[in-house]
């Protein structure tokens, strides 16, 4: 085999490196239906609080009526969620 062709033990060692990193990286990323679970559950608090918002700022009766309907239905679905476990 000629020589300068194959890799030295230093780019070896700094390939295994970066591989070790990677696997650590992917390791510390929550899953696929954790991360949906918590965006699930992130979107229902900022419906929650966009509706709370908009009932400080609505005097009409009709329609803090509706509101208070929606914020009804955002805490019933926001307490049958659980909230997102820590992953792994």
């Amino acid at each position: 085999m000629a020589r300068g062709w194959g890799k030295s033990e230093e780019d070896q060692g700094a390939d295994k490196e970066h591989a070790r990193e990677a696997d650590e990286k992917a390791a510390a990323r929550p899953s696929r239906s954790h991360a949906e679970e918590i965006a699930r559950r992130r979107g229902l608090e900022l419906s929650l609080a966009r509706i709370e918002d908009l009932l400080e700022k609505t005097g009409n009766p009709a329609r803090r009526s509706a509101l208070e309907t929606a914020r009804a239905e955002l805490l019933e679905r926001l307490n049958a969620t659980p909230a997102p476990a820590e992953p792994r």
